[in-house]
């Protein structure tokens, strides 16, 4: 059986062999074992499509399918995620956020993470959330996170700094921090983004996760530097609030970002695809 223990070593597997247009999968005791047999396969994959066997819960497998797509990419991929409200936002105007998306999108994020490399955020998302980021709802490895602050204002004192997971903190700042497990690259102030999206073009991270704020996901956007880009969509009317992207007003449709799309059901939710190599 398929569950939150075993889906991120799934995933993994997947990874590995996405050269190969089909795969034949059996779950054992040792783990996934690849086999010639489709009849007595647990699992089949076949280019972008999964089919499964066996038992899984209906949320994991809806999140291999909304994934199986990223996975199979041979290039280098950077994809962006945020949940929002059916009406685009992210949170209250005082800032609350917990919790507009359902539980079962928490698992679906945390399964998204499992297959990168590496999980971007600004500095305001984690002077706000202190996240850990990490893949704590299933048995997934953690990636690399990667923060975006400017005038280094981060302290030993957020959860990031308090594991044994590895950090690298960009910044235009001149400040000298000792912050733990961390790197701290600094890059121009000119063309910042551009600067952190080519160090990391550069670097061995293959799968990069940009997960928030909306303005850090916003200059990505902005400057064409993502290939996907995912909204988490709750059937929820808030009204007034903070916007999941904040992009550069436009006085003509013309220059509107129009890209393919694709939407899947995620439990109660909608996760919507945007495609920015179209």
């Amino acid at each position: 059986m398929i569950k939150a223990n075993n889906i991120a070593e799934l995933f993994d597997f997947i990874k590995k062999n996405r050269k190969s247009n089909t795969l034949n999968l059996n779950i054992s005791k040792k783990g996934i074992i690849k086999t010639n047999l489709k009849s007595v396969s647990d699992i089949t994959v076949k280019n972008n499509s999964i089919l499964f066997h066996l038992k899984i819960d209906p949320i994991l497998r809806q999140s291999c399918e909304i994934l199986l797509p990223l996975i199979r990419k041979k290039d280098r991929v950077f994809i962006g995620q945020i949940g929002q409200s059916l009406d685009a936002k992210i949170a209250l105007n005082n800032g609350n956020s917990h919790y507009i998306n359902e539980k079962e999108s928490i698992t679906y994020l945390h399964c998204l993470r499992s297959i990168s490399d590496g999980v971007l955020v600004g500095v305001n998302t984690i002077i706000k959330d202190n996240p850990l980021l990490t893949t704590r709802k299933i048995k997934g490895q953690n990636p690399t996170r990667l923060i975006v602050d400017p005038s280094l204002k981060l302290t030993n004192k957020y959860k990031i700094f308090k594991d044994k997971n590895t950090n690298i903190v960009f910044t235009t700042s001149n400040k000298t921090k000792n912050l733990n497990n961390t790197t701290i690259v600094k890059l121009p102030k000119k063309d910042f983004t551009l600067g952190v999206f080519k160090f990391l073009k550069k670097s061995s991270l293959k799968y990069i996760l940009i997960e928030g704020g909306p303005t850090t996901l916003s200059h990505f956007i902005q400057q064409n530097l993502i290939n996907y880009m995912q909204f988490i969509i709750s059937p929820t009317l808030i009204g007034s609030g903070i916007n999941s992207v904040k992009l550069k007003p436009i006085t003509n449709l013309k220059k509107a970002i129009r890209r393919k799309s694709n939407f899947a059901k995620l439990g109660k939710e909608i996760v919507a695809t945007l495609d920015f190599n179209s």
